[in-house]
């Protein structure tokens, strides 16, 4: 979705409300991004307000099942009109108005673009899926091991030892490395 700044400035109050409704290619979002946006020009630029949502399904990150998630992002882009050309030193401190975009050349602002940015940007990094959540899956010999009424540190194993790691239990006693296992 594409807008004229020069067709936005025609505009009466300068201001436009568009129902945004795309398929964005962001990862893990399932539903088209709805929302309501507000384009307002001013002398200083562009301002784009508004609320979008989504479906995302994710991967907990603790036991690793799929789930559902509702993404809704509150979006407040301002964006400054006039040449994007300005030539910075590299060797100096940045400030907090340093920060911030330009209306492009073309006067076409990729409204599209905005929103998949906001989209990308609230996404969740660390994903749980709730607090009933059962946590890691628990390796198949601990589940054996629960079943019985030994635990896995309580029991020797059985399994048997690399030859190139024999000669390292005549190192210990059999004493001290069952306090240092």
């Amino acid at each position: 979705m594409q807008i004229n700044v020069d067709e936005l400035n025609e505009m009466p109050l300068r201001r436009i409300r568009l129902d945004f409704n795309e398929m964005l290619d962001v990862d893990d979002v399932v539903k088209p991004v709805v929302g309501e946006l507000f384009l307002q020009a001013s002398g200083a630029g562009v301002v784009v307000t508004g609320t979008v949502q989504t479906l995302l399904k994710l991967n907990c990150h603790s036991c690793l099942r799929p789930f559902f998630s509702s993404l809704s992002v509150d979006i407040d882009e301002q964006l400054a009109s006039g040449t994007n050309q300005t030539a910075h030193p590299r060797d100096r401190e940045l400030n907090k108005d340093d920060f911030f975009e330009f209306v492009p050349d073309s006067g076409i602002l990729d409204i599209s673009d905005i929103v998949y940015q906001a989209v990308t940007l609230a996404s969740p990094v660390f994903c749980r899926c709730g607090a009933d959540c059962p946590g890691p899956p628990k390796p198949e010999k601990a589940l054996a091991a629960e079943g019985s009424a030994v635990s896995m540190s309580d029991s020797e194993d059985d399994s048997p030892i690399d030859p190139r790691w024999e000669n390292l239990k005549t190192l210990f006693s059999k004493q001290e490395s069952g306090e240092n296992s």
